[in-house]
Order: structure tokens, then sequence, then C-alpha cells
């Protein structure tokens, strides 16, 4: 009984944690990925974007990484406290003079009828706003250094990988992913 009561509330707490994450994002965006360079792991192929490609101090620049996951495939959320399966996990790395200031992930679905599993099938899309507080080169990196288990109906493996955006110190330039970002 209390095992039961035990999920119910884990569960519970899932979804009340989804309500504080994005919806997914449209068809019409995702295509906008097509024209990025990608890294193809397997069954899950990682982008990297921006909303600008050129910054000055004081800009706040959102950096998007998605995760395309192929079809019988699925990764899991970023719950630390997750059981029996690993979370999904990105470590924001960016040059001296930024600031990470929140990251933002797409809401998770249930991952099967009766597991308090979340996570996602065909994508998920995690934004992290930094702000530029003073520059010390004319370009530089934005690096997502990745961690996740994908899974399909008979195995899960665990995969590593590294997404990076380079960006310019010559003024503030948009992108063509800014209004997408920008919803973030």
């Amino acid at each position: 009984m209390r095992k039961w009561i035990f999920l119910a509330v884990l569960c519970l707490t899932g979804m009340m944690v989804q309500a504080q994450r994005h919806e997914a994002l449209s068809e019409k965006e995702v295509a906008q990925f097509s024209s990025l360079f990608y890294t193809n792991y397997q069954h899950v192929k990682m982008y990297i974007c921006s909303n600008l490609e050129s910054v000055k101090a004081g800009d706040v620049i959102k950096v998007g990484v998605y995760f395309r996951i192929d079809e019988g495939w699925n990764i899991y959320d970023n719950n630390p406290d997750a059981d029996g399966y690993l979370p999904t996990k990105i470590e924001w790395r960016v040059p001296e003079g930024c600031k990470v200031e929140k990251v933002e992930w797409q809401k998770p679905v249930q991952l099967g009828e009766n597991s308090c599993k979340m996570g996602y099938y065909q994508g998920c899309f995690v934004v992290v706003t930094i702000r530029v507080e003073k520059l010390l080169k004319s370009a530089f990196e934005i690096k997502a250094e990745c961690e996740w288990q994908m899974c399909d109906e008979l195995q899960c493996i665990q995969k590593r990988g590294t997404a990076v955006v380079k960006l310019k110190n010559e003024g503030t330039k948009k992108t063509k992913f800014y209004s997408i970002l920008k919803k973030w």
C-alpha cells in the first residue's frame, strides 16, 4: 500500500513540475533546425542554436539545445531524483564575463500508461539564458555538455555529447532563431 501511495505522490509531483515548463516546439519550429549542423548519437540527433550571433556587454543570450529522437525511442526528463533511469543532464560552459541565469526545459510527457517515468519521445528542447556582463575576447563559444539515456522497448543506451555555438563580440545581431527563443 505504501509503495502505491509513494508512486502516486511521485506522479503528482512530476505533473506539478510539468506545469512550470514550456510546451513542445511546433512542427514549423522544428523544421528550422534542419538547416543546422547536428551531431548524431545513434537514435538522438543534437542541434544547438542561439538568438544572437553577435553580442556586446549587457546583452542577454538565449541558447537552445534540441534533441531530435528517432521513432520508437525516448529519453528521460531532467529529474535528479529519478528512480530506475538516468535523467538527462546538461552542463553549460560559458566564457568568463558571462553568467548563466536560468535553464528551462520542455514539458515532459508520461512514458507509458502505467509508469511514473517522465521524458520525451520525438524531441526535447532546453534553453539557457545567459547574461553578458563583459567580454574579454572578440569571439567565444558556449558549450552544452550533455548526458542522456535513450531507450526503446528492448534496450537502454547511455550517451554523452557536446554541442557548441560560436558567437562574436561585435555588437548585437539576431539570428533566425530569435523568435523561437524569445518565447522561452
